[in-house]
Order: structure tokens, then sequence, then C-alpha cells
């Protein structure tokens, strides 16, 4: 566990952008939510310039929902690829799909967040955790949708369904052993977060990172990201 050492180059970047993004409304039917333009470029663009700035080159992009969006695209100083699914198959069912183009050591985003955390001391973090998946945890939202403590992920409730006792919310990269993926993949639709978060409770390193954290989820939220964009 904690296979990732911090002296090893950046390592793969995975983003899950295959979502129907039924909340933004008419602003997705025909464009993904990772090409939905915040700030005058694609939600994707600003994901891989932050991406780049911390030294990753190397990007997959799962796809799904009007995925033949995504030809051409490119962003310079990554090399960009794209796996996409010819059914919807949820978070988790995407990840196993692509399970033989994922290398030992990814990080896990999610293609509607925009979260600026500092990936060397995430990754340093994970090497000195001893745990197989490091999750970046914030305080800096809304609501919380987790529980953490001891430097671990102790309950994950995406509903909040049991609020009391939940303190942080799950900001949306993660440090991801290849193992974690062999040992709970299914074929099939299933949830990255409601089978791997279930399961693996109480041995998910959490690390807090409070930087700004943006979820484009609904046409509310895009207003807010394009706001906090402008003003950088």
């Amino acid at each position: 566990m904690g296979g990732f050492s911090s002296n090893e180059t950046m390592p793969q970047v995975v983003v899950l952008a295959g979502g129907l993004g039924t909340r933004l409304g008419e602003i997705s039917e025909r464009t993904p939510k990772s090409l939905v333009e915040v700030g005058g470029r694609p939600m994707l663009s600003h994901i891989l310039e932050w991406v780049s700035s911390q030294g990753c080159s190397r990007a997959l992009v799962l796809t799904g929902h009007l995925g033949e969006n995504f030809e051409g695209f490119e962003h310079e100083g990554i090399e960009l690829s794209f796996f996409r699914e010819s059914v919807p198959l949820g978070t988790g069912g995407a990840l196993w799909n692509a399970r033989d183009l994922l290398e030992d050591v990814f990080l896990l985003l999610w293609g509607d967040d925009l979260h600026m955390v500092n990936y060397h001391a995430l990754l340093e973090a994970h090497a000195g955790s001893g745990c197989e998946m490091t999750m970046t945890v914030t305080r800096e939202n809304d609501s919380f949708n987790l529980e953490y403590g001891r430097g671990r992920v102790l309950r994950y409730d995406k509903e909040g369904s049991k609020p009391e006792g939940l303190n942080g919310y799950e900001a949306g990269t993660s440090v991801i052993e290849k193992t974690v993926l062999e040992r709970h993949g299914m074929d099939g639709s299933w949830s990255w977060e409601g089978v791997v978060y279930q399961s693996m409770a109480g041995s998910i390193a959490a690390h807090l990172d409070d930087a700004p954290f943006w979820d484009m989820g609904t046409p509310e939220r895009l207003v807010q990201l394009q706001r906090f964009l402008e003003e950088r």
C-alpha cells in the first residue's frame, strides 16, 4: 500500500466525464458537462490547465454522453487520450471499462469539479499514509458528505441522510492505486462512490485541502464558478 513514491514522476490523471448533466437542464442537452464553456473556455480546459501547472503530463478522459463532441480536443502540454463507453456505466463502471488503460497509480478527477489542490502535497500524503487510496477533503463547501478523523475517511454519506458527525466534503481529487479497482471492479453499471467509498470507509486516507472548490453541477453553481474565474 502507499505504492506511489513522492520522488517518482507525476502520475496519470483520469477524468470522469461521462455523466448526463441532467441538473444543468438545456445547457447540457447538446454539450457534455466537461465541455460547457465557463469563463470563455470549456470546463475541461480549466481542469487540464491546473493539471498541467502541477506537473502532470498524461491524462485519460472517460466519456459517454455526447462523447463525439470531444473529438479534436487538445490541451497544450498534456498527452491526452479519450475512452468512450457505449452505454451508461456509472462512475465505477466507467473506470472498470477502461481498466486496461489505467496506470498502477493514478489521480482521479471529476469532469465537472474544479479544485486547485496542491498535487505534490496530496501525493506526499498518500506516500506516507500506508493506504491504497487518498481522498482530498475540503471544509469549504455549503454541505458535507463525509466524516473524517485521525487521518482517515470514516464515513461517506453522499446524500447527507445521516448528517450528524459529517465534517467534510469530497473535493473531487483522489490518489487511487489500481489494486482498489481490481478488487472492487465488476461488469455493468455501478457507482464508484457507492461501492468503494462505502466498503473502504476507515481505510481511505483523508488529505485536507481547503483551496476553493467548485462544482458546476447546477446552473447556480455554474454562475458562481464563472464569477470566480472572472475575478482571478
